[in-house]
């Protein structure tokens, strides 16, 4: 069932990312909603990922966090699914993994207890928060012991989806979705 939903959804954002115009709408609808929130504005430390182009774009988040002296936090990932977040700044030395995903260089690590948001990636989402990631399962166990806030940011394209998570799975406190009809042509948190 998940491995059906995550096919359909990657080829429908493949689809997407097509259309970098109206791609690009629902990011901006989506990060004006995300940094409006209690859960950004309270937050010092963000963890997130660099998005590869059929992702959500998470360049503006980034530049954002920076311009309101927040820290951010990506990963770098380690055998058996696990899972660090490194002090990031467009700064740092990148290197390109096999997953085709870019990681920090730098071990300047940002523990768990200090990261105050969590930009929760996925392929598909329920209603009710829980997720059909990539498949390697890096976030189901990082999610098991955080204590922080968790939030999706999350296409139209994937929603709609129902499915019975497993035992592992945590859903994500927020989702930040697309308001196709609100969709705005200038973010308005330039």
């Amino acid at each position: 069932m998940k491995k059906d939903i995550r096919k359909k959804v990657l080829t429908n954002l493949n689809l997407l990312s097509q259309t970098p115009d109206k791609k690009e709408k629902q990011e901006n609808n989506i990060l004006s909603q995300l940094f409006l929130s209690q859960m950004w504005q309270e937050a010092q430390t963000i963890g997130t990922t660099l998005a590869m182009e059929k992702e959500f774009n998470t360049k503006l988040l980034i530049e954002q966090a920076l311009k309101e002296g927040k820290t951010v936090g990506v990963p770098r990932t380690f055998g058996l699914g696990k899972m660090d977040f490194y002090f990031f700044d467009f700064n740092e030395e990148l290197e390109l993994t096999s997953f085709g995903v870019l990681e920090p260089k730098n071990e300047k690590k940002i523990t768990k207890d200090k990261i105050d948001l969590l930009v929760v990636p996925g392929v598909a989402f329920s209603p009710d928060g829980f997720r059909v990631g990539f498949g390697g399962g890096f976030y189901d166990r990082y999610l098991t012991d955080f204590k922080g806030k968790t939030c999706s940011l999350v296409f139209k394209e994937q929603t709609g989806y129902s499915w019975q998570p497993e035992n592992h799975d945590l859903p994500v406190e927020k989702l930040f979705m697309s308001q196709e009809e609100e969709c705005l042509d200038e973010p308005i948190f330039k």
